[in-house]
């Protein structure tokens, strides 16, 4: 619609100035007919009333300085003969000529303004063409955004669902197996015994593999409510120290403030403590140094600051983007690496509001900052 108006708009447009330009001609051809015909018909009365005369001034008015000479002498001559000096601009006046020449002017007047108005209006129409064209781009982009979020989150429902329906599963062949491998471990030998044992480990992995999914699944499908309960932080650090085998002698909790007594904290003790479980197990795994894994702790403005740092070959370049990433490897991980630990550490703090740092630190090793918001913390829905 925009477009078709702007298209009338430009050819009134064009037919204006066309008309414009007709009628700032149509003077000059006025004026120039109006001069002939004054002058021949002059010429041939003074011819007829004397010959002579009429060749003798037909030769000056030939001239071409005769309009520039014999002004004065026109004007001396009509004041002799009874006229005043503006006699000249009355015959002009009488013959009908200025009126036209007038109204000319006042129809180029007319059309001038007419034309600026189009000139206006096509200038306006090609702005709001323009306008709705940018609105036009940009609804058709927020509308490709939105589908391809919600393509996205589709995918993603799909596989979460996808992986709850193969841990549910998975579950019942695993308790088989568990009874089958507990009621050979009651008649098995020292040898078989120590070959049970050991797949009781590994069927143990799989379950903690499979529950890390299902949280996975659960928390990014908004199924999982946080409690508010009031935690101490330090005592649930030593409660994941405590779960994690040699642990105790490899890690050692500072308090960067000594006269603070306790850092308290209104968030899910449970998820916490798989979230820090799972940290402190990646730098378990990682660490090689004969230091122990410091964790600084402590209260600032902003919330409550934790800082992990092990003694391990840190994380190379091209993995530190991608080490939240889910099933993420890096080139250098241990064949029991899942690439999900961290990643249900980094949704857990998500839902308390907190955030997930990795980086290197400069004297080798890798670093760990988690900071958990305080403000408002224990009223807010979490």
């Amino acid at each position: 619609m925009a477009n078709k108006k702007e298209t009338v708009c430009t050819f009134q447009l064009l037919a204006a100035i066309a008309f414009l330009l007709a009628i700032g001609f149509l003077p000059f051809f006025l004026i120039q007919k109006s001069f002939i015909t004054g002058q021949q018909n002059m010429i041939g009365k003074i011819y007829e009333k004397d010959p002579a005369l009429c060749e003798e001034l037909l030769h000056d008015m030939f001239r071409k300085d005769i309009f520039s000479t014999e002004t004065r002498q026109g004007e001396e001559a009509m004041v002799s003969l009874g006229y005043t000096k503006k006699g000249a601009s009355y015959l002009f006046s009488n013959t009908g000529w200025e009126k036209i020449y007038l109204g000319t002017f006042f129809l180029q007047s007319v059309f001038a303004l007419f034309v600026f108005f189009l000139i206006f209006r096509l200038k306006k129409l090609r702005k709001e063409n323009e306008a709705r064209l940018l609105l036009e781009m940009q609804n058709a982009w927020k509308e490709k955004e939105i589908q391809k979020e919600e393509f996205f989150l589709e995918q993603n429902k799909r596989t979460q669902t996808f992986i709850e329906n193969i841990a549910h599963q998975i579950k019942t062949p695993l308790s088989c197996i568990s009874i089958s491998m507990d009621l050979m471990l009651e008649a098995a030998d020292a040898v078989q015994k120590e070959q049970i044992l050991n797949c009781f480990y590994y069927l143990n992995s799989i379950k903690t593999l499979m529950k890390k999914l299902l949280d996975i699944g659960r928390l990014e499908a908004g199924k999982i409510l946080m409690q508010k309960e009031c935690i101490r932080i330090e005592q649930l650090l030593e409660d994941c120290i405590s779960s994690l085998p040699n642990a105790k002698e490899r890690i050692t909790v500072l308090l960067e403030d000594s006269t603070q007594k306790s850092c308290d904290y209104y968030g899910d003790y449970e998820w916490l403590k798989e979230a820090f479980g799972n940290i402190l197990k990646n730098c378990l795994e990682h660490d090689g140094g004969e230091e122990k894994i410091l964790i600084s702790l402590a209260r600032t403005s902003e919330g409550i600051k934790l800082t992990i740092q092990d003694h391990g070959a840190g994380i190379s370049p091209e993995d530190l983007p991608h080490i939240f990433d889910r099933f993420y490897l890096p080139k250098h991980a241990k064949k029991s690496h899942s690439g999900i630990g961290l990643n249900l550490a980094k949704l857990i703090i998500d839902h308390h509001f907190g955030s997930f740092h990795a980086a290197n630190h400069a004297e080798g090793g890798a670093v760990f900052t988690i900071l958990l918001p305080v403000f408002d913390t224990k009223n807010r829905k979490i």
